[in-house]
């Protein structure tokens, strides 16, 4: 079993679970109804892993990462058009 990061409890609520991602519990009940976070029904109350909850954390946090380093990547094609300034001042001249 793996270790959950120290000082934390290994399973969390869903008010827990939702201030450790900061959002709204209805929020995390969306999360917990579309299986995005595994979560179990203890009588009233669901229960989860603290390591799903961290899992899921980490993987929208690589994924919008991701998206916005695809975003800002110039593409190659772009490249050959943008003018080589490397070393030189670009002198702008005005008619």
């Amino acid at each position: 079993m793996s270790q959950v990061a120290h000082g934390l409890p290994p399973t969390l609520d869903l008010k827990g679970a939702a201030d450790m991602l900061k959002i709204h519990p209805q929020s995390m009940l969306d999360l917990i109804g579309s299986c995005a976070i595994p979560a179990g029904k203890v009588g009233r109350s669901y229960v989860m892993l603290t390591r799903d909850v961290l899992a899921y954390a980490e993987k929208v946090i690589i994924e919008e990462t991701a998206a916005r380093m695809r975003r800002a990547a110039p593409l190659a094609s772009d490249l050959s058009l943008t003018p080589r300034t490397r070393g030189r001042r670009r002198v702008i001249t005005r008619p």
